[in-house]
């Protein structure tokens, strides 16, 4: 086996091999791949991939989230994870977590003789449908005029919300989200807040390489947050039924506190799928 950094240049070679939307966000600043590649075949045998979390946050220890790990043997999935693991000790990296759908005994074997505790648990994320979205009763409001999409605002008040968001802490899904571009999200069904001639709110979505659309970033300024965050819901919500089949799915990930209390709010009854979930200290 041939163990080899993957960079976003490797798209066409492991195209059918690995998920076409970790190979796309292998653009972006914190994700980073390897893979254990056969000698014969020139097939992947094993692969990690993991992003960097906490890097802009200097209250709290950068940590790696492992995003996919694949791996038909168990000894040489463990020799992929090491690299990973000793590359994390030398950058000073105190945890390495993931959360994945199934585990292969293979994979299970690689992970657990490194260390790594793993069990079954509840996924963070709760999948909806755009048809249950808009059955919500308050869809049916209507949104003021300052609610807006992507598409009516410049790119540089695109950006200039963004670097709002940053400055209060607000990252969403995104550990890098200052560098991404406006082309990542949907602009027609992601809308923002425009008051004063200032974008004061934010609701990015981003249509996944896999199909469903996964809400990145939900925010909003105060004094009226709040009421400024339920008529973007709303306005997105009325866009994504407008423009998509009513079975599309919607991702939304219980990232934080907020989420996970808004989430609760709007499908109490829903809960997350079943998944393997694992730590390793370090």
């Amino acid at each position: 086996m041939v163990i080899r950094e993957v960079t976003h240049e490797d798209e066409n070679e492991y195209r059918g091999q690995i998920p076409a939307e970790l190979l796309y966000d292998l653009k972006r600043e914190y994700i980073k791949g390897m893979v254990g590649v056969a000698e014969d075949s020139g097939k992947i045998s094993t692969a990690v991939f993991w992003e960097l979390k906490n890097v802009e946050d200097k209250n709290k220890q950068t940590e790696v989230e492992i995003l996919w790990f694949f791996a038909q043997k168990a000894d040489e999935g463990a020799e992929l994870l090491e690299k990973l693991i000793i590359t994390s000790k030398y950058e000073e990296i105190k945890r390495i977590y993931f959360e994945q759908p199934e585990l292969s005994e293979a994979e299970k074997e690689a992970l657990t003789g490194l260390g790594f505790k793993i069990g079954r648990a509840e996924s963070r994320d709760i999948i909806v449908t755009v048809n249950e979205l808009a059955s919500l009763k308050f869809v049916k409001k209507k949104t003021p005029d300052y609610i807006r999409s992507l598409a009516d605002i410049s790119y540089r008040r695109f950006k200039a919300a963004i670097m709002t968001s940053v400055y209060h802490g607000r990252y969403g899904l995104l550990e890098d989200l200052p560098f991404l571009p406006m082309s990542r999200y949907d602009i027609d069904i992601s809308c923002c807040v425009v008051t004063d001639e200032k974008v004061n709110g934010l609701l990015l979505v981003r249509e996944t390489e896999n199909g469903p659309l996964r809400v990145e970033l939900l925010f909003a300024l105060h004094p009226d947050a709040n009421i400024h965050l339920m008529h973007m819901i709303c306005y997105a919500i009325k866009k994504a039924a407008a423009k998509l089949s009513i079975d599309r799915k919607v991702i939304l990930r219980r990232h934080n506190k907020a989420t996970l209390e808004l989430i609760r709010k709007l499908f109490p009854d829903k809960i997350g799928d079943s998944v393997m979930r694992g730590e390793l200290k370090l």
